[in-house]
């Protein structure tokens, strides 16, 4: 199957992102507490980190437009991406507002009776956590020609955190061995730039005499068969 091909079959991941905008707590007329935060900066490059390396990512603005029109898709509110826990609240439920004025603020009420939400208003008031992150998927994205910059037109979210430390979406990821990531790479669970990225990475690890002929290569599937043959070659 061409690599063209292979990619857009390929199946986005779910990646994690936090920022270190404000947040806030206070009582509602109605008894509940209000919480308010920004989940997402836009227009703000910053540093990501990989098992492949670091690149420095923008999510631009309007990023988040599409995927907030669409109501038939819920997004819940969760601590520290909990998705496997009873969310804090939920767009389903009205309980929670979402708005794109250029960064993604959030507003959500929370029911003072839960013990979950006692813990968290502590923990927030006591500067334990101070942070929101996202669940998102990049749908539209452009990398540049050496994959050091990233920017993503259009994503969509799943859920949104507070946290209290920054999310790394490939933190367990440093520790993988060379044979882990070809498996990867070949068993179709990247994306196009995903999938490009690694290749790259692959190619910076081998002497530049051995790697020349695969960087020389301008058909990438050319390209990915020299580079996966030359890794056979130094395993055998």
């Amino acid at each position: 199957m061409p690599l063209s091909e292979r990619a857009a079959a390929l199946r986005g991941t779910k990646e994690l992102r936090s920022f270190a905008e404000p947040i806030e707590l206070r009582a509602a007329a109605d008894g509940d507490i209000t919480f308010e935060g920004v989940a997402s900066s836009v227009e703000k490059p910053y540093l990501v980190r990989d098992f492949l390396g670091e690149f420095t990512e923008t999510i631009r603005d309007g990023a988040f437009d599409k995927t907030l029109k669409d109501r038939k898709s819920d997004i819940e509110l969760f601590v520290n991406h909990d998705t496997n826990g009873v969310p804090l609240a939920t767009r389903s439920s009205k309980t929670l507002t979402l708005e794109a004025n250029p960064d993604l603020a959030v507003v959500a009420s929370l029911d003072p009776d839960r013990s979950d939400v006692q813990i968290l208003r502590s923990a927030i008031s006591r500067g334990q956590m101070a942070k929101m992150s996202i669940g998102f998927q990049a749908i539209k994205q452009e990398w540049s020609a050496d994959y050091s910059e990233r920017s993503i037109f259009e994503a969509k979210i799943f859920e949104v955190s507070v946290v209290n430390r920054p999310a790394n979406p490939h933190t367990s990821a440093a520790v993988r061995s060379l044979d882990e990531l070809i498996h990867e790479i070949t068993s179709g669970s990247y994306d196009e730039p995903q999938l490009r990225r690694a290749i790259a990475h692959l190619e910076s690890l081998l002497p530049a005499e051995e790697a020349a002929e695969a960087r020389n290569e301008e058909d990438p599937d050319v390209a990915y068969r020299l580079l996966m043959d030359l890794w056979a070659k130094r395993a055998a």
